[in-house]
C-alpha cells in the first residue's frame, strides 16, 4: 500500500498538559497513518508518558485535540477509547498475579467484547458463547507472543520478561488498530530485547497493527521503528527517519550529550 493510500488514523494537534505550574507537555503534534511504526524517545521527564496517558485517556488535556479515525477522543474515558481501537501497555507490569496467564488476557477482552451485564446476571446462552470466543482469542494471542504453553500458569510465577509479553498479548487480543507500548523492553535482558524486537516486527508486518513505542533502548528503537519523534522538556524537538534522528545536532545535544554518546547508544 502506497503512502497516499494509507489513511490517517490518529491526528494530534496542540496537545498540552499542565500539572499546576508545571508544563509537562506543550503543543505536541502527531499524525499516524495505518501501518506506521513510530518510536517516541527523550530523556526522563521529557513528556513521553504524559503524551501516552493523554492519548489513552488516562489524563485529560489542558488544551489541544486528539482525533482517532475521524472522531474526537480527547477527554473520553479510557474504556471508550479502548473500544474505539486503541490499546496500550504500561511502564510497570499490571497483571493479576493470582490469576492464570490465560485469565489475565481474557480480562482485557471482557472490557471490549464481553456479553454484557444482563447476559452475565441471567446466565444467558450468549454469555457462554461470548466466553468461548474470548478464551479462543486469548489463546491465539498467547500463541502469537510465544506463551501458549504457559496459559495455565499463574502470572506471578512468570519471569519478568514473560510478564511483559502477557501484557502485550492482552493488548493485541482486543484486535486494536493502534497499539501504544510504554517501555516494553524495561527490565529485559539483551536476548529478551532481541526477541521483543522481532515480535514488534511481526505485530507490524503480520497483524498490520499501527505501533507507537516509547522506549529508552536506542538499539531497539533505531532497529525497529520506521520513524522517530524526540521530546525534550515537554516539547517536540525533532521527527524523522532513524538515521536522520541519529545525526540531528539538536537531538545529540539535548538527549545524549555528544555525537560519540549517540553512536554508542544506538549501536550498543
Amino acid at each position: 500500500m502506497s503512502e497516499a493510500e494509507r489513511r490517517t488514523i490518529l491526528e494530534v494537534r496542540g496537545l498540552t498538559r499542565r500539572f499546576g505550574g508545571v508544563l509537562a507537555l506543550h503543543d505536541y503534534r502527531l499524525e499516524l497513518r495505518e501501518g506506521d511504526l513510530l518510536g517516541l524517545i527523550g530523556p526522563n521527564g521529557a513528556g513521553k508518558t504524559t503524551a501516552f496517558n493523554l492519548l489513552s485517556g488516562v489524563l485529560r488535556p489542558t488544551a489541544g485535540s486528539i482525533r482517532f479515525c475521524g472522531r474526537e477522543v480527547h477527554g473520553r474515558p479510557t474504556h471508550e477509547i479502548a473500544r474505539l481501537g486503541i490499546a496500550r501497555t504500561f511502564q510497570n507490569v499490571r497483571l493479576f498475579g493470582d490469576l492464570s496467564v490465560l485469565e489475565n488476557v481474557m480480562a482485557g477482552l471482557h472490557a471490549r467484547h464481553g456479553a454484557g451485564l444482563l447476559a452475565t446476571v441471567l446466565g444467558l446462552p450468549s454469555l457462554r458463547r461470548s466466553e468461548r470466543r474470548i478464551a479462543e482469542r486469548a489463546r491465539a494471542a498467547l500463541d502469537f507472543v510465544g506463551l501458549g504453553a504457559l496459559a495455565a500458569a499463574r502470572a506471578r510465577d512468570l519471569a519478568y520478561g514473560q510478564q511483559r509479553l502477557v501484557e502485550i498479548a492482552r493488548a493485541i487480543a482486543t484486535e486494536p488498530l493502534l497499539l501504544l507500548l510504554d517501555e516494553p523492553a524495561a527490565g529485559m535482558n539483551p536476548s529478551e530485547t532481541d526477541a521483543l524486537a522481532e515480535l514488534l516486527r511481526r505485530l507490524h508486518g503480520e497483524l498490520g497493527i499501527t505501533l507507537l513505542v516509547v522506549e529508552h533502548d536506542m538499539r531497539l528503537v533505531m532497529g525497529v521503528c520506521r520513524r522517530v519523534q524526540v521530546l525534550e522538556g515537554g516539547r517536540l524537538l525533532a521527527e524523522g527517519r532513524p538515521e536522520e534522528i541519529q545525526s540531528n545536532p539538536a537531538v545529540i545535544a539535548a538527549y545524549l550529550g555528544s555525537r560519540r554518546g549517540t553512536q554508542h547508544a544506538v549501536a550498543g
